[in-house]
């Protein structure tokens, strides 16, 4: 079987789509022949593809040097065509709806291959927020017509995929097909917290917070930070970690320091080294992960691993699987509400213990227990759109 991978982002930018694809492309290698199309990054050293155990193929892009994402035009590029229709491809995967995905949609059309979308983000504020609504509405129903042309569309809930057609419209038939993570738990939990210290001056007796992701304002830093300008007037010992990158952590700095944050917030930049972030998660007593948009969360899954539990925004997406005091914590969307339910989980270590406990053991599970029912259903749909086109 030749599956290719869609994705308008690739390393070295890192967000949850790239390492979700990542995560199938790696794992399904040695079952499927893999190439992964993308658009080239800004900055981009030689050799930097040839680190993945498949097949890496860009298209001509545009980057500015702060730009998070590469702009892709693979319609326009000789190249990425000649090595799409190469590749012999019998099932196209799109990860996003952007040039790439809807490339890839043109491309299963024309030549009669099957293609499945994975359904990632509620992506419609994102559009809103760059190009207005007024053009985002005609920029959104193109984005869905990809993912209405797939054979099948995966989420990673019932409630997202619910979601999406109640609000987007949705048609394609659809499945929810769980994420996971290629995290495991720390070796020698009591020396990774002490290198975490070291790392960033911490005491044994700091009550650690973390926030992990890209830092664009999407999943709320600044509805973490006003919440933490609450939180330093209780008695509450904390210390919050941020870390990732992004377009806004300059702006997120300076709001750090107006809030009398400087001596309680510390940014960390990226971490791409993956034990160093899982040591991380061991250190973190409480990540904070207050998004309304995000479909999902796998950060969830990734402090999990460690026994870390979240507190996530009462009904949001990103909740969805954590029940409160059991596997995680929720709260009502409000600066007051959280600074408040993180000054009860401080004062009630034994609730937080049970409750990483339960992270653990509900929510942590890895892609190596999911890559065969990947590729099981890969079969059923090459076989059910064949059997359709005959």
């Amino acid at each position: 079987m030749r599956v290719g991978f869609f994705s308008d982002a690739f390393f070295p930018v890192i967000d949850g789509v790239v390492r979700v694809a990542d995560a199938y492309a790696s794992r399904l290698v040695g079952k499927c022949d893999v190439t992964f199309f993308t658009p080239r990054t800004y900055g981009l050293q030689p050799g930097f593809d040839d680190a993945y155990p498949y097949e890496v193929v860009r298209s001509i892009s545009i980057m500015r040097r702060q730009d998070p994402y590469p702009q892709g035009f693979p319609q326009f590029d000789p190249r990425f065509i000649r090595r799409v229709k190469e590749a012999k491809l019998d099932l196209l995967h799109v990860h996003s709806a952007y040039p790439v995905g809807l490339f890839a949609k043109s491309f299963a059309r024309r030549h009669g291959i099957p293609i499945v979308g994975t359904l990632h983000s509620d992506f419609r504020p994102d559009v809103y927020e760059v190009v207005g609504k007024l053009i985002g509405k005609p920029v959104v129903k193109l984005m869905m017509s990809v993912y209405n042309s797939c054979d099948e569309c995966w989420t990673a809930s019932r409630a997202v995929g619910e979601m999406f057609c109640r609000d987007y419209g949705l048609t394609a038939p659809w499945r929810v097909m769980p994420l996971s993570t290629d995290h495991t738990p720390v070796a020698g939990r009591d020396a990774a917290r002490s290198e975490i210290n070291a790392l960033y001056g911490l005491s044994d007796e700091d009550f650690v917070l973390s926030h992990v992701g890209r830092q664009d304002l999407q999943k709320r830093e600044d509805f973490i930070l006003r919440t933490l300008a609450l939180l330093k007037e209780m008695p509450v010992n904390f210390k919050m970690l941020f870390i990732g990158t992004g377009i806004k952590q300059e702006f997120l700095k300076e709001m750090s320091a107006r809030l009398g944050l400087s001596d309680r917030v510390i940014f960390c930049g990226a971490i791409s080294e993956k034990a160093l972030l899982m040591k991380h998660y061991a250190r973190t007593d409480l990540l904070l992960f207050a998004s309304v948009s995000d479909t999902f969360g796998l950060v969830k899954i990734e402090a999990a691993c460690q026994g870390t539990p979240t507190l996530c925004t009462r009904g949001a997406l990103a909740a969805d699987g954590i029940t409160d005091n059991v596997n995680g914590f929720t709260e009502e969307d409000s600066e007051a509400a959280f600074a408040a339910r993180i000054e009860e989980i401080y004062r009630n270590r034994e609730l937080l213990r049970r409750v990483g406990e339960g992270a653990f053991r509900d929510l942590y599970h890895t892609w190596d227990a999911i890559v065969d029912d990947v590729y099981e259903n890969y079969q059923r749909i090459i076989e059910n759109h064949n059997r359709t086109n005959k």
